[in-house]
């Protein structure tokens, strides 16, 4: 037991020694730090995940457009599925499953501050063909997965130098 922890508190030494620390959430451009949410589902799944996650950088989710600096918009947020493969017996074995979003900025104007972009995760759903009902409950948590990769896909692009940039511009009016 003491050798356990002599040798755990080695490693931690050596890690903190070394520099390493956990990489955070970047912060955000100034002109995001009160952001409104518009989407066509208010409500949905990907939008309370944004909901959720911008305030740990910083940001102010604003409950409505007034008030807010930027906007932004979530026009599409589209689920596909593509054959990957199929087993001997001609049932289906894979799926590729697709989530797309695009997104862009705007100020409350409508003025587009960062044109649409999209962001997309895709995941490999294997079907058992003694698992069919099961295989539901499976997607479905794979989408889950896949709209928190895109929640962060997004988060990055917002705190990149590129749209930092765009969002610095006076817009042209």
């Amino acid at each position: 037991m003491p050798n356990r922890f002599f040798t755990l508190a080695f490693f931690m030494l050596l890690l903190t020694g070394c520099g390493f620390h956990l990489r955070g959430l970047a912060p955000l451009a100034p002109p995001l730090q009160h952001l409104y949410i518009q989407s066509q589902g208010p409500y949905g799944l990907l939008e309370q995940k944004l909901r959720t996650s911008l305030p740990l950088t910083g940001v102010h989710v604003m409950p409505t457009p007034e008030g807010a600096d930027t906007i932004l918009v979530l026009s599409r947020e589209d689920q596909s599925q593509q054959l990957i493969s199929v087993g001997g017996t001609q049932q289906t074995r894979q799926y590729n499953l697709i989530l797309t979003v695009i997104f862009a900025i705007t100020d409350p104007a409508g003025n587009i501050l960062v044109p649409p972009q999209s962001v997309s995760e895709t995941r490999i759903l294997t079907l058992q063909s003694s698992q069919i009902l099961g295989t539901t409950n499976e997607q479905d948590a794979l989408y889950q997965l896949m709209r928190q990769a895109v929640v962060y896909d997004i988060m990055n692009r917002l705190s990149s130098k590129k749209v930092t940039a765009l969002l610095m511009q006076k817009p042209a009016h």
